[in-house]
């Protein structure tokens, strides 16, 4: 029986903080994909199959980062990036939402939080 395959959580927060559009943690039981709301649907498709990458393939930037092998491999992660979402944008997919008023999940000092819904009277 083989090992169970791990899948990684996508939460949307602003990263305005760090410098950066996504953000990827590689927890050994559940890792962590963090996207900034705020990007444009074909930038946030990108972003997510970036982040996606370094999960898979953590050997390529397993070095400190100003090391030139940590740029070397932080470059090939971003060309592979870039090859599967323009692959998976010209195939048609897209970001949907499901419902009529959802919006994507926030994470906010470590919680997720759902926006809370109006009460109609």
């Amino acid at each position: 029986m083989g090992r169970k395959r791990v899948v990684p959580r996508i939460v949307y927060r602003h990263l305005g903080k760090e410098w950066c559009w996504g953000q990827a943690t590689a927890y050994p039981k559940r890792p962590l994909i963090e996207i900034d709301p705020r990007l444009g649907a074909k930038r946030m498709l990108e972003v997510v199959c970036h982040e996606a990458l370094h999960i898979a393939l953590p050997h390529l930037t397993d070095h400190p980062p100003k090391s030139k092998e940590y740029k070397k491999g932080e470059a090939e992660v971003d060309r592979l990036g870039k090859i599967l979402s323009d692959t998976l944008w010209k195939d048609g997919y897209r970001k949907v939402l499901l419902t009529k008023h959802q919006t994507p999940v926030l994470l906010s000092r470590h919680k997720v939080v759902r926006k809370k819904k109006k009460n109609k009277k």
